[in-house]
């Protein structure tokens, strides 16, 4: 699905990028002032980052009108952000990457395909269905039952909130094809 020197940090500054072309200092304020800040805003990550995806082809720096370059999509980094967007969801995705998982769902937009928005929305609920069956069968398996009560409190707490991960997909869905 993806190159392996693509960081998760790589695969939001590839969606950020696509949505607009920007400096290093514009993206990292990006972090710094919206919703996406769980990624760190610092030069010593952004930067880095930039650089790898640069190597690889992904971005380009063109020279702006002002002082600052912005970098932009190459062919191959629209190709790599397609494919990682339009990959099906994995039960490891809900249960290790559910933050990345909801980024691709934002960044899908981008693309103005709405059947590609379904199929991940139908794939995502797949995955955290069978991420909820994983989880009770621990839970009604040995290990689950020499569970401390406070360990199993919070096992329930992760399969409660992949049953309303679910739900949420189901939701968007019928949502999206309503219109």
């Amino acid at each position: 699905m993806t190159a392996p020197s693509i960081s998760r940090l790589g695969f939001a500054l590839l969606g950020l990028i696509k949505g607009e072309p920007r400096s290093g200092y514009a993206l990292r304020m990006v972090f710094e002032t919206t919703a996406i800040s769980t990624y760190s805003s610092s030069p010593g990550s952004i930067y880095p980052a930039l650089k790898v995806l640069e190597k690889d082809g992904l971005v380009a720096q063109r020279p702006p009108t002002g002082t600052k370059r912005t970098f932009h999509l190459t062919a191959a980094g629209e190709d790599t952000l397609r494919a990682w967007l339009t990959a099906p969801v994995e039960e490891e995705d809900i249960g290790k990457r559910l933050d990345m998982a909801l980024l691709r769902f934002a960044f899908l937009e981008m693309l103005q395909d709405p059947q590609a928005t379904l199929r991940f929305l139908d794939s995502f609920e797949t995955a955290a269905r069978a991420h909820a069956a994983s989880l009770e069968q621990f839970l009604a398996g040995e290990a689950g039952t020499k569970l401390s009560l406070q360990s199993r409190i919070a096992v329930e707490h992760g399969l409660k909130t992949t049953f309303c991960s679910a739900a949420w997909a189901a939701d968007a869905q019928r949502r999206l094809r309503e219109g």
